[in-house]
């Protein structure tokens, strides 16, 4: 399993610390704030209170054997991140990502051990920009590759036909890893209702139906083309 190092349980960190940990991953939790060390040690491997820029106090949590250190501290404590990565770069840890405020930041931090800079103001600003001028995108972001991950509501020329029929993947390089759908049924008191569930990998038969939510992978110029117009 994989030793993951988040230093600073703010929002972000906490967010970030708690999802790479749902994911399978061992995360080792640090912050100064013992409220915020309780606050999320039942949600990750280890929780610990102390200062993440003291490289003596790094050592003695076994942080040099993580494949890789978030440094989540605050966007104004500039000196703390800067002694952090100095520190965790010290101890040999491989991959050093980094929260700035902005590019500066991001150059100064880089120049003292962080493999990574991250924005995440500026990232999730670019998200919701997307999104909403792409009233068809329900939600999307970027992978190290390139590609797009999205989820997009169906024009309505593609509703109600077979997805070997569309081919998706010829006209707009994207392709169709599952599907977002309502169904009916008839719940413990007998009432007809609709739930969603997901179709996973569908076939070449499947019909795109109006309701339906499609997670596509691609090109984003491509994605935006297929989402639906209004």
């Amino acid at each position: 399993m994989k030793l993951f190092v988040v230093l600073g349980l703010g929002q972000f960190g906490r967010s970030l610390a708690t999802t790479l940990h749902a994911g399978g991953g061992d995360v080792l939790a640090i912050d100064r704030d013992e409220r915020r060390v309780d606050d999320v040690k039942d949600s990750v491997g280890q929780a610990v209170c102390m200062d993440g820029t003291d490289i003596h106090a790094l050592r003695a949590v076994q942080a040099p054997k993580a494949q890789t250190a978030v440094v989540a501290l605050g966007e104004e404590d500039l000196e703390a991140s800067i002694l952090a990565c100095v520190a965790l770069s010290e101890l040999g840890v491989g991959n050093i990502i980094v929260r700035a405020a902005n590019e500066l930041q991001g150059r100064i931090l880089s120049r003292v051990g962080a493999t990574k800079v991250i924005y995440p103001e500026k990232q999730m600003g670019e998200h919701v920009a997307r999104n909403v001028l792409n009233a068809g995108v329900e939600d999307q972001f970027i992978l190290s590759t390139g590609q797009t991950v999205a989820e997009i509501r169906p024009r309505h020329d593609v509703v109600g036909k077979r997805l070997k029929d569309l081919d998706l993947r010829a006209r707009y390089r994207v392709n169709v890893v599952s599907v977002k759908r309502m169904r009916a049924r008839v719940d413990d008191r007998g009432e007809a209702i609709r739930e969603p569930f997901l179709v996973e990998f569908p076939g070449a038969d499947d019909i795109i139906e109006h309701d339906d939510v499609l997670i596509v992978v691609g090109n984003q110029a491509q994605i935006e083309r297929l989402a639906r117009k209004d």
